[in-house]
């Protein structure tokens, strides 16, 4: 199957509408198909439905005014980020055990850029590698699926010598994530290791370790991890991390390409 290379918008408001899709086209050159409710989105995406890598999906439209669209764009295999002029506590559990990108609270400029953002990064993340290192397979199959929502490609170790293995076959990982406690090398030991060949901003390192793990975040910290998470975590705080370490990669490599050029 191709990569798929389009957005779906699907937004009552004519003046929004046109905001987002052509705010994504003009920045992005991703090419915007837009719909005004659910019918009309289902009759805009069913001849084409694996073109979109994401709806941008107002959650009360005419047609769908309790959220039906979000379950109807799942099933037809489409990612959606949700927005939203309000949401309650009761809605905001609902939506994020479904499989979404993200939600966004309708308030100014900023959130739409904020849209316009993960878009970007959502299209940037089919070139971007992680490696998941954990001796639990119910904590990599989790993570690893997380990842992959956002389109991640991901590698999965069950100890620190497969995971140098993989790295050393693959130096374009932007980001490893590892648990601590695994046997033969724990995961400031695997820190350690990979940063004799990586520095922080070549390659992120977070380090993963149950609540209550105390001393255990310095020491990983303090062996090259660029960041530190609690398990269990909220899923959105594990995408804010992620992101924001994969950026700091990016951000890097970029800035060491512009000098090269000059």
């Amino acid at each position: 199957m191709n990569r798929p290379k389009k957005v779906l918008v699907i937004e009552d408001s004519q003046s929004l509408n046109d905001l987002i899709s052509q705010s994504i086209s003009s920045q992005l050159g991703i090419e915007v198909d837009s719909a005004k409710s659910l019918k009309e989105a289902i009759e805009v995406v069913s001849p084409n439905m694996h073109d979109y890598f994401v709806a941008i999906v107002d959650l009360n439209l005419p047609d769908a005014e309790n959220g039906e669209v979000v379950d109807a764009i799942i099933s037809l295999g489409i990612r959606p980020i949700i927005l939203t002029a309000s949401l309650s506590d009761n809605t905001h559990d609902e939506m994020l055990e479904k499989p979404i990108i993200d939600y966004v609270i309708k308030r100014n400029l900023n959130e739409i850029q904020y849209v316009i953002d993960m878009v970007k990064r959502l299209n940037e993340n089919f070139d971007r590698k992680v490696l998941v290192v954990d001796d639990s397979k119910t904590s990599l199959a989790l993570i690893k699926s997380l990842l992959e929502r956002h389109y991640l490609t991901v590698d999965t170790a069950l100890n620190g010598s497969e995971a140098i293995d993989l790295l050393n076959k693959n130096p374009d990982y932007s980001l490893v994530i590892t648990d601590f406690n695994m046997p033969e090398m724990n995961g400031a030991e695997l820190t350690a290791k990979i940063r004799n060949d990586y520095s922080r901003n070549e390659l992120a390192i977070i380090g993963i370790s149950s609540v209550g793990a105390g001393p255990i975040s310095i020491q990983l910290l303090k062996s090259g991890a660029n960041d530190f998470i609690y398990r269990p975590f909220l899923h959105e705080e594990f995408y804010c991390r992620v992101n924001q370490n994969i950026d700091t990669v990016r951000h890097y490599n970029e800035s060491m390409n512009n000098k090269t050029q000059i």
